[in-house]
């Protein structure tokens, strides 16, 4: 009987992902750095397109904000700062790159966000944003609990405040457009 029940328990947690969901550091330092490049980069078109002062001022908080986390992440990545940069911009014909930092639907997202202006980027920005944000709360509240690096793991759950506020604003301004 003892085997049954363990047997279901193990069952249970794979077939809901429980056991095998979070990620390893490195793999979670990656995932964080990635969220971070689509943050800063649809941020600084953000910028240039928005014509709402509440959501160029949001931009600039995502910039310095995820410039920080960055900085962070960097450490120990194997990667620079100027590669995370060439892996952000757009190439030569103005259209961004799916890459290892940058998948095709950011890259596509990226490009959709710096066609539009005004209301309709506004609105296509923010629900980025509330979204993105989601799913970084998701990845560092798993990792905070769960992460097999202690050190990163406290940062991970220190660095989560700031991400939910970022959420909360987010949505605040997405409901407002």
């Amino acid at each position: 009987m003892k085997y049954k029940i363990a047997d279901v328990a193990l069952a249970l947690a794979i077939s809901t992902g429980a056991a095998l969901a979070t990620p390893g550091a490195d793999d979670f330092r990656h995932k964080a750095m990635s969220s971070d490049a689509f943050e800063i980069a649809s941020s600084k078109i953000a910028l240039g397109q928005s014509e709402n002062p509440k959501v160029k001022a949001f931009a600039k908080l995502m910039i310095h904000d995820h410039s920080l986390t960055t900085k962070h992440l960097l450490i120990g990545s194997g990667m620079s700062q100027a590669d995370i940069d060439a892996k952000i911009a757009p190439g030569p014909d103005g259209k961004h790159k799916a890459n290892d930092l940058v998948d095709q639907s950011h890259a596509d997202s990226l490009d959709k966000l710096g066609s539009e202006k005004g209301k309709d980027f506004d609105s296509d920005y923010m629900s980025g944003q509330v979204s993105g944000h989601k799913d970084a709360v998701s990845l560092f509240e798993d990792y905070a609990r769960n992460g097999d690096d202690r050190s990163l793991r406290l940062w991970a759950r220190t660095t989560l405040k700031k991400i939910k506020m970022h959420l909360a604003k987010a949505d605040a301004l997405d409901k407002g457009m």
